[in-house]
């Protein structure tokens, strides 16, 4: 059953074996996992069947800091499906180094070891509609591997690939399963206000809104799969008997806010003829889009003491008219029309190719319109394959990846993140239209997290440097420089709410379950501990079904008694 909250008719009060906060991928994932265990499940979400900029509106942010770092509500989604409305459906699955032991990065640990999210990829991948769980040019693709040939160094991976889903909206596609499934109510624009706990500390149930209507839903578990800024939010908006949060004895609460160092960093330089450099995205043996990517291996991570670190070639630079595409020209041209983060992004980067060419702002977008005029049925043929691929196929080519001739393209890099206490999310002063605190944002990136970023980069030039058929020019790049290319996108929100061993080092324990409150679970990137160089997505979901089969076997933790809070472990 599916329903609107503001229009059910619903009581003053319901009952529930199971309610499950937020109908994104993880909210989801759980219910469907959950469909036949004879469990009575709620699933509440904030938002309604389609975007609304008014529901929008409540993921606001009081402030982000620092300024860099993107606005609060800019890459989620308040509505059925969460934000894989909005998603690129890039999957890469956590490494076995991500659940290691890794003694150079500060809180960097799991409860757990990689065995138990790599037993439910599989069906995490079915799930998220990007095929099989092949993860190597060579299982999944044909011909070569690598990239490149010619780079023999154990420090770089040249051969491993991204697979994306068509990409999968999860409230799309998994609708008709929701509503069919005989114990689970949906409840649409039913935004939980606050989490219930009983006499005796455990989870009770939630209050929703219903249209201007409280709305109590009694239950003895409770799922927080609302993401990695609405679940601190949730549990740091506390209870009466929690002014200063739940689950937060210890400060926990919406520390360790990681998302991934991103930016443009040097240029990589294909020596090789273009027909030997495997750049683009490929259909696998199964159907569906990959595409190679350059990866710092395991074995350097752990011999330099580093953190994980992807590089990808980027298409020629979009601003400066030079490159002569009629396609990259028309795209800089509508970047007015585009997310209006790239399109900062784009503006700036024209303030700095106009000083160097000492160009206006006129000539420089005439020579942007000359080459769309001269270029025109380039552009032409490339509009119908665009559209052929991307905006009609059910399986969606995943983005734009054009060739340059001359073997020069800029490098995008994507770095983990160490666990940093002193970045994370807390509560402001203003208030939202139902009463709830409204998040302020304070990212953090440590000194090591740089030293690492660069070193990790100096040891795939250096790799590239004793090849012949790729070069990496990281001139002029230094720790100091290195802080200015990073940019704090924030599009993946990790760490707020994480699993630990102990309630002194998170917030829950290796079932997601809050330690000082049995019957209360985190579901989603929220309950990672570190976030990898990977996407979250396809970890975030695996770990879901590992939730569901928890849920199914284990009996209620029974309550514990809160002593007076200790010091936070950051002290």
């Amino acid at each position: 059953m599916i329903a609107d909250a503001r229009s059910a008719g619903l009581p003053d009060r319901l009952e529930t074996d199971l309610v499950i906060i937020g109908a994104g991928a993880a909210g989801i994932t759980l219910a469907l996992s959950l469909a036949n265990s004879g469990l009575d499940i709620i699933l509440v979400e904030a938002g309604g069947p389609k975007y609304s900029a008014a529901a929008q509106a409540f993921y606001s942010g009081e402030a982000v800091d620092p300024e860099g770092h993107s606005p609060v509500d800019m890459y989620r989604r308040r509505v059925f499906g969460g934000s894989t409305t909005l998603w690129g459906g890039r999957c890469i699955p956590f490494g076995e180094i991500d659940f290691e032991e890794r003694p150079w990065m500060d809180y960097a640990r799991w409860p757990f070891g990689h065995e138990e999210v790599a037993a439910h990829i599989p069906r995490a991948m079915e799930i998220l509609e990007a095929g099989l769980p092949e993860f190597e040019a060579g299982d999944a693709l044909l011909g070569q591997p690598a990239m490149v040939g010619g780079v023999v160094d154990e420090d770089v991976l040249l051969d491993r690939i991204e697979r994306f889903s068509k990409p999968t909206d999860f409230g799309a596609r998994y609708r008709a399963e929701l509503s069919n499934a005989l114990n689970i109510r949906l409840f649409t624009n039913a935004a939980t206000t606050q989490i219930k706990l009983g006499n005796d500390g455990s989870a009770a149930g939630v209050i929703i809104d219903a249209g201007g209507k409280p709305v109590t839903i009694t239950a003895r578990r409770v799922v927080i799969a609302a993401g990695g800024i609405e679940t601190p939010r949730l549990l740091l908006a506390g209870s009466a008997a929690r002014p200063n949060g739940i689950g937060n004895e210890h400060d926990l609460v919406g520390r360790f806010y990681q998302c991934h160092l991103e930016g443009t960093v040097g240029t990589l330089h294909f020596l090789t003829r273009a027909e030997e450099v495997r750049l683009g995205y490929e259909l696998s043996h199964d159907g569906v889009y990959c595409r190679r990517y350059i990866a710092l291996s395991p074995h350097a991570q752990r011999r330099h003491r580093l953190a994980g670190l992807v590089v990808r070639p980027s298409h020629p630079g979009i601003v400066d008219p030079d490159h002569r595409s009629p396609v990259l020209s028309a795209m800089y041209l509508a970047k007015a029309f585009i997310v209006p983060e790239y399109a900062r992004k784009m503006t700036a980067l024209e303030h700095q190719a106009r000083a160097q060419r000492g160009s206006s702002a006129i000539a420089y977008h005439a020579a942007h319109l000359r080459n769309i005029i001269l270029g025109s049925p380039k552009l032409t043929a490339f509009a119908a394959d665009w559209t052929r691929r991307r905006i009609l196929a059910s399986r969606k080519l995943p983005s734009v990846v054009l060739a340059d001739p001359r073997g020069f393209y800029p490098a995008d890099i994507n770095g983990e993140q160490e666990p940093n206490p002193e970045s994370r999310i807390t509560l402001g002063s203003d208030r939202d239209a139902l009463g709830m605190p409204k998040v302020r944002v304070a990212w953090r990136a440590t000194v090591e997290d740089y030293h690492r970023l660069l070193v990790g980069l100096r040891r795939i030039e250096g790799a590239f440097t004793r090849s012949k058929s790729v070069r990496f020019d990281l001139a002029g790049v230094t720790e100091a420089t290195l802080r200015d290319m990073i940019v704090p996108i924030g599009g993946h929100h990790i760490g707020t709410a994480r699993m630990a061993s102990s309630a002194r080092e998170g917030v829950c324990d290796a079932n997601g379950e809050v330690f000082s409150v049995p019957g209360l679970f985190i579901a989603g990137a929220a309950a990672f501990p570190t976030s990898s160089f990977a996407n979250p997505t396809l970890t975030l979901v695996a770990l879901s079904l590992r939730l569901a089969n928890h849920l199914q076997r284990a009996p209620v933790r029974p309550a514990v008694t809160i002593r007076k809070q200790a010091g936070a472990v950051h002290a």
